[in-house]
């Protein structure tokens, strides 16, 4: 079975703009999965989510919500 796990070390805080209001952190994840953005959500506000992820997903994240 593969492993998808994160290693805690290898990522980094990244803030993204992202809609969230009315919508909890499940949904939000669930939507942003769907996009194509790699990571797992830490914080969110109306307005923004924080994420942890890895360095090398911080390119294609930013490309993904676009």
């Amino acid at each position: 079975m593969a492993d998808n796990s994160i290693e805690l070390s290898d990522t980094i805080n990244q803030t993204y703009k992202y809609q969230t209001k009315g919508k909890t952190p499940t949904e939000v994840q669930h939507e942003l999965k769907n996009f194509g953005v790699k990571g797992f959500i830490v914080g969110m506000t109306s307005r923004k989510v924080k994420m942890k992820v890895k360095r090398e997903d911080i390119k294609t994240n930013r490309e993904c919500l676009r």
